[in-house]
């Protein structure tokens, strides 16, 4: 039987893992529409739907049962997700950064050092990643602290009308309840504890996660701070790390000693060519709202 304190820490690196770039910065998108209805929106079928997955396999036995019958969609999964994040943070550097941070190259600089970082993270032993984990989780208390009287106070409504909340709902609602599915890092949280404990820790700590991403719920263009740039980065470095072990070595077995989704980064690597072509903000966000696509419709019906 998992210790209850190793149990902890797979369940928090259930929930640093699952921080991924729609957790760092879509909370901010919704809040800025529609005020906190959009943090619920986001935040309630994510933390049941993160939650519920590893309640409902209940066991190790099953979660391997599970990688064993759908090694190909946790596989595409895994890998889109690691190549929506390299698109994700070439947004973020030409974008987000005010201009006195930002380097000619970044555009390029800041996904294939993510990548690279990422890699290496994810030759650490097994035994490492629950604490890895609970550092990344604990983290966030930096940023909370950081950006306390920032922004103007939020209330229940923002820049768009309450009633597009409706038509949102079902896209989230289906998309959160069943991506978690596919999701490696949670099926290595599954595998590794018995018993509730590790998923009701996954999903309080996700909740502390989406709020943390609350605390910088102003960001937009031009307005990153050091401290959330660098929580964004580090963040999604872990996330990346977190699937590449276990593309490598994981709940996706490889025989190689290193395994790199190379159709996944050429996926990335056109997107963010193509960013050179991109002249707004808008369009820039917009393109990486029409990723989400893949998890509120592709991924549910897979």
């Amino acid at each position: 039987m998992t210790h209850p304190i190793r149990t902890i820490g797979w369940g928090l690196y259930g929930a640093a893992s699952w921080t991924w770039c729609i957790g760092l910065f879509l909370p901010t998108i919704l809040m800025q529409w529609f005020g906190w209805s959009g943090f619920l929106l986001i935040a309630i079928p994510n933390v049941v739907g993160a939650t519920a997955m590893g309640l409902l396999l209940g066991s190790p036995s099953a979660s391997r049962n599970f990688c064993t019958r759908h090694p190909q969609a946790i596989g595409l999964f895994v890998s889109l997700t690691i190549a929506f994040h390299l698109l994700f943070l070439s947004i973020v550097a030409v974008w987000i950064f005010p201009p006195d941070m930002i380097g000619s190259w970044d555009w390029m600089l800041f996904p294939l050092t993510a990548l690279v970082l990422g890699l290496l993270l994810s030759l650490s032993p097994r035994s490492w990643w629950p604490l890895l984990g609970t550092i990344a989780f604990a983290s966030g208390s930096i940023v909370v602290i950081s950006n306390c009287g920032c922004g103007d106070s939020l209330g229940w409504s923002g820049t768009r009308p309450p009633v597009e909340l409706v038509w949102l709902t079902p896209i989230f609602i289906i998309g959160f309840l069943l991506c978690p599915w596919l999701d490696a890092p949670f099926h290595r949280v599954r595998q590794e504890t018995e018993g509730p404990l590790g998923f009701l820790v996954l999903g309080g700590g996700f909740l502390f996660m989406l709020l943390v991403t609350a605390s910088y719920w102003w960001l937009d263009e031009r307005t990153g701070t050091t401290v959330v740039l660098a929580w964004i980065f580090g963040q999604s470095t872990f996330t990346i790390g977190a699937n590449l072990r276990e593309l490598r070595a994981g709940v996706v077995t490889s025989k190689r000693l290193v395994k790199i989704p190379w159709a996944a980064v050429a996926v990335a690597a056109a997107f963010i060519i193509g960013l050179r072509f991109v002249e707004t903000w808008d369009e820039a966000r917009n393109l990486c709202l029409r990723w989400l696509a893949l998890y509120g419709l592709v991924f549910p019906a897979i």
